[in-house]
């Protein structure tokens, strides 16, 4: 199985995004200084909803940011400059569709729905959709140049080494430079001391039990139906705190440069506790 590759990109420094990042109980992910600004490399195992929900943390904090997810065959990348990204993809319909089950870590249901959506692969062809992400991207490096970066969306078909000659056609080549760091396994070390983000789903399974346990309470004492709904409605409430709780503690509640930590990989200021 081809080992799929996460990272992500914003023009804000490291020292400032760590800071901001622990305190918004944004990551775990590894940090990388970069001339441009921070690359970002999220725990093994993190799934492609997970990345991209904390990159879109990341763009709220640093005003953009670039998620990039690839393998050797496939390639997506994903420009924040709203809530909504906008993907590039690299490769043929099946290498995306593999590379897209395995970033998701998809079950029956998640293989089915992206099959059923896979003509969604043919909007890379459209001239608007490959503007708008040399749009995007101009929000986000305004130094970039329009001719080489659309000339590599446009090579789709072309999945090998996509995420580096991106970032490099872009004008970001110690971005590029991460990306191939990290395919050669510089990070792993770092990366699998990371907790992957997550959400703790087990309060959830309380949740059928207790109401349960209060429905036999109720009828045991002859209480009315109001009591049974207003106690449901406290046990979601107490069960979201938790899941709220338990969620903060992944980031807020642990020391900084353990759930952040700083590679200096490349050029760039380390910042300190």
């Amino acid at each position: 199985m081809l080992h799929v590759r996460m990272l992500i990109w914003t023009p804000l420094n490291a020292a400032e995004l760590q800071k901001a990042m622990h305190s918004g109980n944004v990551g775990p992910a590894a940090l990388v200084p970069v001339q441009s600004g921070t690359v970002l490399l999220p725990p093994t195992g993190t799934r492609l909803n997970e990345a991209a929900y904390m990159t879109n943390r990341v763009r709220k904090i640093a005003g953009g940011a670039a998620l990039a997810v690839w393998n050797d065959d496939a390639a997506f990348l994903y420009l924040f400059t709203s809530s909504l990204g906008r993907a590039s993809m690299w490769g043929s319909r099946e290498a995306i569709l593999r590379l897209s089950a395995q970033a998701k870590q998809s079950g029956p249901v998640g293989l089915f729905f992206d099959r059923a959506t896979g003509g969604l692969v043919n909007l890379r062809e459209k001239e608007k959709w490959q503007l708008d992400a040399i749009d995007k991207l101009a929000v986000l490096h305004p130094a970039a140049g329009r001719k080489a970066p659309l000339e590599r969306i446009r090579d789709f078909e072309n999945g090998a080494n996509a995420i580096p000659d991106f970032f490099r056609a872009a004008g970001l080549p110690e971005v590029a430079q991460v990306a191939e760091l990290t395919e050669q396994g510089r990070a792993d070390i770092v990366l699998q001391t990371l907790e992957a983000p997550h959400a703790q789903k087990w309060p959830l399974a309380l949740f059928l039990p207790l109401i349960v346990l209060t429905a036999l309470v109720t009828m045991l004492f002859n209480m009315s139906a109001v009591v049974y709904y207003v106690i449901g409605a406290l046990l979601i409430v107490l069960l979201v705190a938790l899941m709220v709780a338990l969620r903060r503690q992944l980031v807020r509640r642990k020391p900084i440069n353990t759930v952040l930590p700083v590679i200096p990989v490349t050029q760039g200021a380390v910042p300190t506790d």
